[in-house]
């Protein structure tokens, strides 16, 4: 069981297909400027959008979506 998570999305990399946002909306949603993948503003570090923290069942979520891109450009640590 992951405790505690960083999450940081290579957004320059991002294909916009939705992948992690529609398999864990709790951690991940699409960005409405540039349709790319960003963390929910909850889980942000120091508000970026492409850096988070994540803890328990979040983190578990964050892994999932993370697991769910075609491309792996989500890292969980």
């Amino acid at each position: 069981v992951i405790k505690m998570a960083r999450i940081f999305i290579n957004r320059e990399e991002c294909i916009s297909c939705g992948a992690c946002w529609s398999t864990s909306p709790e951690v991940y949603e699409q960005n409405m400027d540039d349709s790319k993948s960003q963390i929910v503003s909850e889980l942000r570090v120091d508000g970026n959008n492409a850096v988070g923290m994540a803890e328990g069942n979040l983190a578990e979520k964050a892994q999932q979506g993370a697991d769910s891109c075609p491309i792996q450009i989500i890292t969980v640590e």
